[in-house]
């Protein structure tokens, strides 16, 4: 069951990071503050698998204001 769960948690956290993907682009509408903050969003995306103890209980990183 544990196992099933953290692959469920691999696939929402890579579509949060496919739904931030246009936000890397050279030409992406973002201003650098804003890059900043998804940067850091996406970094704690891609912690959330090694940072989490028990696959029940996953604290998901907030989703900067202007992306929602």
């Amino acid at each position: 069951m544990e196992l099933l769960e953290w692959a469920c948690i691999r696939v929402r956290r890579d579509q949060l990071l496919s739904e931030t993907d246009y936000t890397q682009v050279q030409d992406s509408p973002l201003n650098d503050e804003q890059r900043i903050q998804v940067a850091n969003y996406r970094r704690a995306l891609r912690d959330v698998p090694q940072n989490v103890g028990d696959p029940f209980i996953v604290a998901w990183p907030e989703k900067p204001t202007f992306l929602k």
